[in-house]
């Protein structure tokens, strides 16, 4: 009996488990699915880290470019606005360019 990880919750379950008894996802026989399945479930984690790291670039553009055109210079609360969100953007963007890193190590 080997241990394999569940493709919906990734929690390590027997090989001959019918179902994850964690997430309940059933767990058919034929490995080529199963592994399709792992396949499927790894394209849609890696196409959302990339979405929520072209929003925060997004962000952080559009938080600059609001500060540096639109906003009024000195201590005005739309400036103050756009900087914290430019701060937002950066480390946002930062984070899930490391969470892709490590998701791509994980493999």
């Amino acid at each position: 009996m080997a241990l394999i990880s569940c493709p919906q919750c990734r929690q390590k379950i027997s090989d001959k488990a019918e179902q994850c008894s964690k997430c309940d996802y059933v767990l058919l026989g034929d490995p080529e699915k199963l592994d399709s399945q792992r396949r499927i479930l790894r394209i849609k984690q890696s196409s959302k880290l990339m979405t929520h790291s072209f929003l925060f670039l997004l962000l952080f553009i559009g938080s600059i470019a609001y500060s540096s055109w639109y906003a009024e210079s000195g201590d005005s609360w739309d400036k103050m606005v756009s900087l914290g969100l430019t701060a937002v953007g950066l480390i946002g963007y930062l984070v899930s360019r490391i969470r892709i890193m490590m998701f791509k190590r994980e493999n």
